[in-house]
């Protein structure tokens, strides 16, 4: 449909796909005919296939990584085209998409009614499965369940005879032989879905139980019910888990097409308000009703950006001597953790206070500062100098219009903002009780890196306002769990998390000064950019450059065969598997000490530690051991 492609061309967003099922493969041959760029994400690797507006990741995502990933990759849309019974990813993707307010589509597959047939026994899960198995006592069951399924059958196969039929690839051996299970039980192969070939399949091993999960049509479940009838063996079926509470779920590519038509599907990112601006809004409202006797129903500032924006009042109290108001905060298409509470101001006169003060004090939901380094003394509300500044100029304009001169005192409260302060940095900057009045332009720019770095900022400040001499840099919450592993002696506030923007963060670092010993920890996709000089580590900005790999390969000696491969790489993650991580093989400490030269730019005369990871938290450690000289 022309009209998909013309919305990717003006709207634009970026589509994670979550896939390795057939669903998935469909859903991506469609992106790709309609022009629209998207992630193809699985658990596993998987074969990459021709695209050209797509790029391939694998490896699982917790509700930390997968945030990072929307938010780093500015992504407006996630269809989740998962396995039925990948139900830790389905549940986090529902979760992660409805904090973020990310639109999620679920591709799934229509399930097949099971029919009444002898033999046929229908359990929960594996725990029930195991327990049925113990009754009928298969000689020797065969498994179609995939390869994840050794390990919750490992009480079956590790007592009696069990087949595993499973996929191919070398990664799905690689899984099955480190549960341990026995390799010439293991049946790779892709299965056509015809009756002919499971049938052969069991009468060749002679299986006496089939072991299978409703997988739908596209699993060729319908097969697998046939066979069993026909060779008269027992099937036990593990039905799929019930399904979530999806706003949208399709379960064709002409229906998911239709949605992608939608403009509204990948509408242009809008604009919100700080909570500074939501502040300083519900303020004026509050002095109009406390001087008016009656508030508006909506008023408008003129933000430090410039831009003139108009907030609706949504609740009023007026009593004697005081006003109360509120306004709602939006954070447009921001992924912000404050978006949709009430921020509200209460305003009164102070008695024989000196006229043009202005008062500030912590009202419920809004955090108290403890630590030094911010921009707001220890003991003082968390209400940051700019939201001050527009909350002063609000009252003393109010006062002004209508020729008063009087003290003021002003309670900022948000309901709820002690619970979402919790999903924020506040604690780790001793700020407590709740959120912080922000803002520096009053507006929120979805996915903004002067935030983030305005956030990095205020970080090392803090972390240097309390005696922390070393500074320990990492892209996230994984990363840094890795290096605390590494480092336990590290205090909290010494973790500064960079994203993407480890060059800015260095230099930032090096501005501040003070710091004795910085220490970087890098994931090894985002090291292989580092190595090579990049600032920004963001995939957007920077692809992958295969070719690099593979010479710094030729140079440390690897063999053709292998340096080829390098150069043929898709994914980073995949050298692993040519090259197998650790300090014993030259190829990663030579990207480490890539990496330690390219940071050493940024943050020049401080000694400097590099520490390189793989997916599993392993390390690679570089620092100069001699100055250079």
């Amino acid at each position: 449909m022309a009209s998909a492609k013309g919305t990717a061309r003006e709207e634009g967003g970026m589509i994670l796909l979550f896939g390795g099922t057939t669903e998935g493969r469909k859903a991506a041959m469609l992106l790709d005919r309609l022009g629209l760029p998207f992630i193809y994400s699985t658990k596993t690797r998987v074969e990459p296939f021709a695209t050209s507006h797509g790029e391939f990741r694998h490896g699982a995502l917790d509700e930390v990584a997968l945030s990072e990933l929307i938010a780093s990759r500015g992504v407006r849309l996630v269809i989740d085209a998962a396995h039925p019974f990948a139900a830790r990813l389905h549940r986090s993707l529902f979760e992660v998409c409805q904090r973020l307010a990310i639109r999620l589509i679920r591709f799934d597959r229509a399930s097949v009614p099971l029919p009444d047939i002898a033999g046929l026994h229908s359990v929960a899960d594996f725990s029930e499965a195991h327990a049925l198995l113990e009754r009928l006592e298969p000689a020797k069951l065969l498994a179609l369940t995939g390869v994840q399924s050794a390990a919750p059958l490992r009480l079956w196969w590790e007592r009696r005879e069990m087949l595993l039929r499973i996929l191919p690839p070398q990664a799905s051996k690689a899984l099955a032989r480190r549960e341990g299970f026995p390799e010439a039980k293991l049946l790779p192969m892709n299965p056509d879905g015809s009756d002919e070939a499971l049938e052969a399949l069991v009468r060749e091993h002679g299986v006496d139980c089939l072991l299978v999960k409703e997988s739908g049509e596209s699993g060729f479940f319908p097969a697998k019910l046939r066979v069993a009838e026909r060779c008269a063996i027992p099937l036990i079926v593990i039905r799929r888990p019930s399904a979530l509470a999806y706003d949208t779920v399709v379960f064709s590519v002409e229906a998911l097409e239709v949605l992608l038509s939608d403009a509204a599907t990948l509408k242009p990112l809008r604009t919100g308000y700080t909570t500074g601006a939501c502040a300083a809004a519900a303020t004026k409202a509050a002095m109009i009703a406390l001087l008016d006797g009656a508030a508006p129903e909506s008023v408008t500032l003129t933000l430090p950006s410039g831009k003139v924006a108009s907030f609706g009042i949504v609740s009023y109290r007026a009593e004697q001597g005081s006003a109360r108001c509120g306004v709602l905060k939006f954070a447009g298409d921001d992924p912000d953790v404050t978006h949709g509470l009430l921020i509200v101001s209460e305003v009164s006169i102070v008695p024989g206070g000196h006229p043009g003060e202005v008062h500030f004090l912590q009202g419920e939901g809004v955090g108290r500062v403890t630590l030094p380094g911010l921009e707001i003394p220890p003991g003082e509300p968390a209400i940051n100098p700019v939201p001050r500044r527009m909350i002063r100029e609000c009252i003393a304009a109010e006062l002004r219009q209508r020729g008063l001169r009087h003290a003021v005192e002003v309670t900022i409260s948000v309901p709820g903002g002690e619970a979402v302060a919790r999903k924020t940095m506040n604690e780790r900057l001793g700020i407590t009780g709740g959120i912080s009045i922000l803002g520096t332009s009053g507006e929120v720019v979805p996915y903004s890196m002067e935030a983030w770095l305005a956030s990095i900022r205020q970080s090392i400040a803090v972390a240097a306002a309390n005696g922390c001499t070393t500074l320990a840099l990492t892209s996230g919450l994984r990363s840094e769990r890795h290096l605390r592993t590494l480092y336990p002696d590290l205090p909290e506030l010494a973790s500064i998390h960079y994203g993407n923007f480890i060059g800015r963060t260095l230099e930032l670092a090096g501005q501040h000064g003070g710091f004795s010993r910085v220490i970087v920890g890098v994931m090894l996709a985002k090291a292989t950019k580092l190595a090579q000089g990049e600032a920004d580590l963001s995939s957007r900005v920077v692809p992958l450059d295969p070719r690099w790999l593979a010479n710094l390969a030729a140079d440390l000696g690897y063999s053709p065969a292998i340096t080829s491969q390098l150069a043929d790489l898709r994914l980073v993650r995949n050298m692993t598997e040519l090259v197998p991580f650790g300090n014993d093989e030259p190829l990663y400490p030579a990207i480490a000490s890539a990496c330690r030269d390219a940071c050493e730019q940024w943050l020049p005369g401080v000694p400097l530690t590099f520490v390189l990871f793989d997916m599993e938290g392993e390390a690679v450690v570089s620092e100069r051991t001699t100055d250079r000289g």
